[in-house]
């Protein structure tokens, strides 16, 4: 879905800009409660803890799997 806006500069010249604009399958309230079931989960050792390295690693993996 994309969105078209006028921005307007200081000098007076407006221009129009194409915006795409993301949409949730949750709300953010679902998504902060479901990360710290996942980080209570992680503490009790039930889900394993990642790296940041490992977590930009399975992002990219699922990134490339969706195309």
């Amino acid at each position: 879905m994309y969105e078209i806006r006028r921005k307007k500069l200081k000098n007076g010249v407006s221009y129009m800009i194409n915006m795409q604009i993301a949409e949730r399958y949750c709300t953010v309230r679902e998504s902060l409660i479901e990360s710290c079931k996942e980080v209570k989960l992680m503490r009790e050792g039930k889900l394993p803890k990642k790296t940041w390295k490992e977590l930009r690693a399975e992002l990219k993996n699922e990134e490339a799997e969706g195309k």
